[in-house]
């Protein structure tokens, strides 16, 4: 019996160096990228930071440094929020505190409300709220528990000195519900995605002027998991979340975003395919610069690739054997660790190696937005909801954002670098204010005093378990009375002596309305 053959490793600069020895001068097997002017064609550098492209007799010379560098001044000594607010700015906050209080005009007046509707108690919110806000959105990322309401439960295993104290259960929900991005009444019929698109323009420029973007991008999908009804709702079956919202990323080595774009559905493609469109729109800002983009297979390919090298751009990503118009090299059977590759007048190389399987990749030069989603997904904030454009927003007020800022802290202060949660710790007590004494501490009483007693003696509702005949609790009595009551029936039950106990009763009772008010 034949023992299989070991896998070999091969290194970069060896699989290069065979692909490089193994070119043919036949480029018939690739002739749809043959070119007629044969002074028109692009040769790729092995050069990391001076990328070279000639075309004709004419030359350029690009030069990267090896770390991105920032556009915007940031002191050395700046807080988690500043560097939020590099990003969060004062007019998305405004933006955010203007639509809610606009979409909350517009609900109260469509519908016709009962006296005991809790959207009576609405009053207008302001840029405080709305931060204090999205600083209990994140600290729920932090702190997950089963329920939203379990947040301002009593119960022993759920009470924490946290959400109470910033804002009570009934305007958090109000806020939740009216949260809005954009005037409904302005949306256009054929646009899908109306209700966070000023929102990511504005946080995507954000991104794009705070950070000058090395020579390494990268661009995939993230999905934000929502399982509503939404025409443009995608289901991957690979995925952690099948059911989501798509968002095309653009990213840096280091998982710094630049750019964001929410897939709609059909009709995004504009005649170049899905993947092609996606990767010239992300990039528009950044071709012509010799730069290097990083794809999958879903967007490789040979249009994307000659589109790219129009603009001065190169691409290198792993590449599916169904694409159309691609060389004899992808259909060869190869055993383990054995290459071959073509590359056409233009410089595009298509290369096919055997490792546990067969390895396609398309290059026209010899990672990050996995390491954004990586540091995303700690601790997210994102929880379920019935509206599409609150988890989208969520993902990249909270998210995106957040991990932006985190990277832009590492990069200014490589001697204090902080983890993911670290960084989202000192955000949530900066905006909430937890290193300050908190402004409604429980008191305990600790003397007999009549202070101390009207203290200790508020009413304490406590949820019963019996149920009319429309099966519904009957109604919350106050734990300290009940107890009192209790107590009294046991001690007079056995002399039943009726008068007394009504006596004691009911000065028992004007003593409690008494400490109370």
């Amino acid at each position: 019996m034949s023992s299989r053959p070991k896998r070999l490793k091969v290194c970069d600069e060896s699989v290069v160096r065979e692909l490089l020895d193994d070119i043919d001068d036949d480029f018939s097997s690739f002739s749809e990228f043959d070119d007629s002017d044969e002074d028109e064609h692009y040769v790729p550098s092995n050069e990391s930071d001076n990328i070279q492209s000639d075309s004709g007799h004419h030359q350029k010379q690009f030069i990267f440094s090896k770390n991105p560098g920032f556009k915007v001044e940031i002191p050395n000594n700046a807080t988690a929020l500043q560097y939020f607010k590099l990003f969060i700015t004062d007019e998305i906050i405004d933006l955010i505190v203007l639509e809610t209080n606009r979409n909350a005009d517009q609900v109260l007046s469509k519908f016709r409300l009962t006296k005991s509707s809790r959207f009576l108690k609405w009053t207008p919110t302001d840029a405080t709220e709305i931060q204090q806000f999205l600083g209990l959105l994140m600290w729920m990322g932090l702190v997950q528990m089963p329920s939203l309401k379990d947040y301002w439960s009593l119960k022993i295993m759920y009470k924490n000195s946290v959400a109470k104290n910033i804002m009570s259960r009934n305007r958090f929900e109000l806020i939740l519900r009216f949260w809005h991005f954009s005037d409904n009444e302005q949306a256009p019929e054929n646009d899908r995605i109306f209700k966070v698109r000023n929102l990511i323009q504005k946080i995507v420029n954000n991104f794009q002027n705070a950070m000058e973007p090395e020579e390494m991008m990268a661009v995939d999908e993230t999905k934000v998991p929502f399982r509503g009804r939404l025409k443009f709702k995608q289901y991957i079956p690979g995925k952690a979340h099948k059911y989501g919202i798509k968002l095309f990323k653009l990213c840096g080595a280091n998982g710094y975003t630049y750019n964001i774009q929410v897939y709609a559905g059909k009709g995004q493609d504009d005649g170049r395919g899905l993947g092609c469109s996606v990767v010239m729109n992300l990039t528009s800002l950044y071709l012509n610069a010799g730069r290097t983009i990083i794809t999958d297979n879903f967007y490789t390919s040979l249009n994307l690739a000659n589109a790219l090298l129009e603009n001065e751009t190169h691409l290198v990503g792993t590449l599916r054997c169904n694409r159309v118009k691609l060389p004899e090299v992808t259909k060869s059977k190869l055993k383990p660790g054995q290459i071959i590759g073509k590359e056409n007048l233009n410089g595009v190389v298509v290369a096919k190696w055997r490792d546990k399987r067969d390895v396609t990749m398309l290059s026209t030069r010899k990672a990050g937005i996995d390491l954004s989603d990586q540091l995303s997904s700690y601790s997210s904030p994102v929880r379920k909801s019935i509206r599409w454009y609150h988890k989208v927003a969520t993902e990249i007020l909270l998210g995106t954002a957040v991990v932006n800022a985190l990277i832009v802290h590492n990069l200014n202060t490589p001697q204090n670098k902080l983890k993911i949660t670290q960084f989202r710790e000192a955000l949530i007590n900066e905006i909430l204010g937890l290193n300050q004494p908190l402004l409604h501490q429980d008191s305990v009483p600790t003397s007999t005093s009549s202070t101390s007693r009207r203290t200790s003696s508020k009413h304490m509702l406590d949820e019963t378990s019996e149920k009319c005949t429309r099966n519904r609790k009957i109604r919350k009595r106050c734990y300290i009375v009940t107890k009192i009551k209790l107590q009294l029936l046991d001690q007079f039950r056995p002399t039943k002596k009726l008068k007394e106990l009504q006596l004691c009763v009911r000065n028992v009772m004007c003593i409690l309305v008494w400490t109370v008010f």
